[in-house]
This record gives structure tokens, sequence and C-alpha cells, in this order.
């Protein structure tokens, strides 16, 4: 089967089962897609419900990671050209923490936004 997403650049919000759980946002490179789960080349962003700045963003190591459709609340498709590898991440002055290559800024996360 070929997918017209295999390659392409994704940004998923997965979703959490309990109140505790930290929020997982993956960056990366589709790989495969099945009916059941998509595997990404991608690094991980962990963040809590209070977000200060980017120190309150724990970066995960670049690798492989296969994620469960059932697990993903949202997709977001960045520019083929985002370097997802580079875990640089920024405070702008509206209370946003993005993560930035040489062309592009992407929005993480908002200070304000508590539902993450």
């Amino acid at each position: 089967m070929v997918d017209e997403n295999i390659g392409k650049i994704w940004k998923v919000r997965t979703i959490k089962n309990y109140p505790e759980a930290h929020n997982h946002i993956l960056v990366g490179k589709v790989l495969e897609i099945t009916d059941s789960f998509i595997r990404m080349h991608c690094r991980t962003y962990h963040f809590g419900r209070a977000i200060n700045g980017p120190k309150d963003i724990q970066i995960g190591s670049v690798m492989v990671r296969v994620v469960p459709w059932g697990r993903i609340e949202i997709i977001n498709e960045l520019p083929q050209n985002f370097n997802y590898t580079r875990g640089d991440l920024i405070a702008d002055k509206e209370g946003q923490v993005l993560f930035q290559n040489e062309q592009l800024a992407c929005p993480l996360v908002s200070y304000s936004e508590r539902r993450y």
C-alpha cells in the first residue's frame, strides 16, 4: 500500500488517560501507516499542565516510535524542510513555546493553554 503521507513531517499530539499524565507531542517523519498505527522517526516533547517556558518541557531523543491511531488526538503537517532532529525551543512574547529551525517557528504549547 502506497500512502501519500509517507515521508511527510508531522506534529502529533497523543491522548492521555489520566490527569497526572504528561502531554506528549511527537515531531518527525512518517515512515509507515497502517490501519492500526503510525510509525515515525521523531523527537518527543513532554510537559505537564504548568508551562512557564521552555525549561518546563522535556525533550526526548530522536528515534523510531510506533503510535496506535487510538492514542492520537491531532496531527499537524509541517513543511517538508522542517528540521525535526533539532530540539531548539524558544519562548516568545505572546506566551508560547515554539520549536524553531532556520525558516520556521512552529507553536508547541501556549502558557495559557491549560488543557494540554
